[in-house]
């Protein structure tokens, strides 16, 4: 069976919904496929090699199998993964390939997980391997759509986005940066966080509005790097944008990853183009 499950796009709120704040996530339209059949042992094959069961190369899809075994005996699979996601750019590769394998696993096994107990079971995967996670990304792979966290409010998103990938970062690398700064200076960081929450909470209630949304990516913007997650190349990047007319922001963690924009019919050179991808989880053939 072949399963496929969506990546994401963080508009608005990266870090301070680690703080409580508001968050507006999207799925977009790369996904990541999923290709199980039973063996006798277990074989994963993707674009980092050829393992068996491994905690190291293949962390997620290897922890999803150790879960899932949980609610079905599993003795081996043929496990093989193709993704449109990029690995490392804060494109919601792991959550996607996470939510694949469970769902193609139950298909082919003949579980019969609900969309709800593949979220569950996928959260806790991604604390296998991270050791904390917020739920987000799992959740979009399973379900698709926009969001507003934490309420969980779906939210229609009616543009397209320019997206540039400028390589892998250390998500944990950047959270810790964020909460040392924040440890230095509670108070003014504490107000940065609630400013970058009342941008995610405007935006979800204007998100038709291009001039207005563009507005509110250029504050978030300043307000990330204002909290140590930009870097001068990603400065620079923007800055050239905005020479050019175009607004642009970090999605992520930032530090490194991936940088968007709305796409208005201008696309920046090494760019993909992006939509806001309504379905999640699927299988996709027998």
């Amino acid at each position: 069976m072949i399963a496929s499950a969506p990546g994401k796009i963080i508009l608005f709120g990266e870090h301070a919904v680690v703080y409580g704040r508001h968050a507006l996530v999207s799925a977009i339209n790369k996904r990541c496929r999923v290709k199980v059949k039973k063996a006798g042992d277990f074989r994963i094959k993707s674009r980092l090699g050829v393992t068996g069961l491994d905690f190291e190369t293949h962390p997620y899809v290897s922890f999803a199998i150790k879960r899932f075994d949980e609610v079905a005996d599993v003795k081996g699979a043929d496990i093989e993964i193709e993704s449109e996601i990029p690995i490392g750019s804060g494109l919601g590769s792991s959550a996607a390939v996470i939510v694949a394998t469970l769902k193609a696993l139950s298909a082919e096994f003949g579980v019969d997980l609900n969309n709800e107990e593949i979220f569950e079971i996928a959260k806790k995967v991604e604390i296998d391997v991270q050791g904390r996670a917020s739920g987000i990304d799992p959740f979009i792979a399973t379900y698709g759509g926009a969001w507003l966290f934490p309420e969980r409010r779906r939210v229609d998103v009616p543009f397209s986005f320019f997206v540039v990938n400028l390589g892998e970062k250390s998500t944990a690398e950047m959270v810790s940066k964020v909460a040392e700064l924040k440890n230095r200076h509670p108070e003014v960081v504490e107000k940065i966080f609630d400013a970058i929450d009342l941008i995610s909470l405007e935006a979800s209630r204007n998100m038709g509005d291009v001039e207005f949304v563009n507005e509110l990516i250029a504050l978030n913007q300043s307000l990330l790097r204002a909290i140590g997650v930009s870097t001068p190349e990603i400065d620079e990047l923007i800055a050239r944008f905005e020479r050019g007319g175009l607004v642009a922001k970090i999605t992520g963690a930032g530090g490194g990853g991936c940088v968007f924009g709305i796409y208005t019919g201008k696309k920046p050179e090494g760019s993909m183009i992006v939509e806001c991808e309504t379905e999640g989880v699927r299988v996709e053939e027998e």
